[in-house]
C-alpha cells in the first residue's frame, strides 16, 4: 500500500516522505501508514487537493477529509485493513519536528534533506516549574467537581474529569523522567492501572469514588516532590472531607 501510495504522487509532486512508525520502526499490522507529499506551489497543492476524493492509490474502501486535524490531510481506508494519512504540504509550511522523524522517500526540490535533517525532535527536560500552580488548581476543580455533583449535574462533571486527570497523568510522566505524557501507547510507556480508575461513569457513586482515587494519587505524587506549595494542608484535608461526605 505503501508503494501504491509512493507511486501515485511521484508523477506530480517533487516531494514526498513518510514519518510515524513507518519512520522510526516498530510498525504492527496495526499501524498506521503517515506519508507526507510537498509540492512546489500552492496552485499545484490546490489542484491535487481537489481530486483528493478520487485518487487512484490501490484497492480503497473509503475516504474522508481530516479538516478537524489540520488542512490539506485526507484519510484513506484500504482493503484489508490499512489506513493512511496523508498530508499536503508546500515548501513554505513543512510541519515541524514533534512530528518527526522524516525519512524521504524523494527530493526533487533540494530543499526537504535540509529540512529533514533539522526536524528532529530532541528530548525535553523535565519541567515541574508548572506544577505549583497545577496543584492550586487542581484542588479549586475538586471543589468546582463538588458544586456540581450536588447539584446533580453528573455528566458534565464526567466529561469533563479528563482536565483534572491530565494533572496526574503529567505528573506521573514527570516523575518517570519523561516531559509530557503520551496517550498513544501509553501502556508501553508506563504503569496506566490506577489511571484507568479515573474515568468514571456519570453516576453520583462513580464520581465520588474517582474524586477520592485521583486525590490519593495526586497526594502520593505530591510526597515525592520538595516544592514551596501555595495549597495550605488545612485546605486540602477541607476538601477531602467534603468528597467524603458526598
Amino acid at each position: 500500500m505503501l508503494e501504491a501510495i509512493l507511486a501515485h504522487f511521484r508523477r506530480v509532486a517533487p516531494g514526498a516522505w513518510v514519518s510515524g512508525s513507518v519512520a522510526r520502526g516498530g510498525m504492527d499490522e496495526e499501524s498506521d501508514l503517515d506519508v507526507g507529499i510537498c509540492f512546489d506551489s500552492e496552485a499545484a497543492r490546490r489542484a491535487a487537493w481537489d481530486e483528493r476524493l478520487d485518487w487512484e492509490i490501490a484497492p480503497w474502501f473509503h475516504r474522508f477529509d481530516a479538516d478537524h486535524v489540520k488542512p490539506f490531510f485526507v484519510i484513506y481506508l484500504f482493503t484489508p485493513k490499512v489506513k493512511a494519512d496523508i498530508p499536503l504540504y508546500t515548501l513554505d509550511d513543512l510541519p515541524g519536528p514533534e512530528g518527526g522523524p522524516y525519512v524521504l522517500a524523494w527530493d526533487d526540490t533540494g530543499r526537504l534533506h535540509e529540512w529533514a535533517q533539522a526536524a528532529v525532535s530532541e528530548d525535553e527536560p523535565v519541567d515541574w516549574s508548572p506544577a505549583i500552580h497545577e496543584d492550586e488548581r487542581f484542588w479549586a476543580w475538586i471543589v468546582y467537581s463538588l458544586q456540581h455533583i450536588r447539584r446533580g449535574e453528573l455528566y458534565s462533571i464526567a466529561s469533563e474529569f479528563a482536565a483534572l486527570r491530565d494533572i496526574v497523568e503529567q505528573w506521573q510522566a514527570r516523575l518517570e523522567g519523561r516531559s509530557r505524557f503520551s496517550i498513544r501507547r501509553a501502556e508501553q510507556l508506563g504503569d496506566t492501572s490506577e489511571l484507568a480508575e479515573l474515568f468514571p461513569r456519570p453516576e453520583h457513586a462513580a464520581l465520588k469514588c474517582a474524586l477520592q482515587k485521583l486525590i490519593a494519587i495526586h497526594d502520593r505524587q505530591r510526597a515525592q516532590l520538595d516544592l514551596p506549595w501555595r495549597t495550605s494542608d488545612e485546605a486540602r484535608e477541607r476538601i477531602r472531607r467534603w468528597v467524603a461526605e458526598l
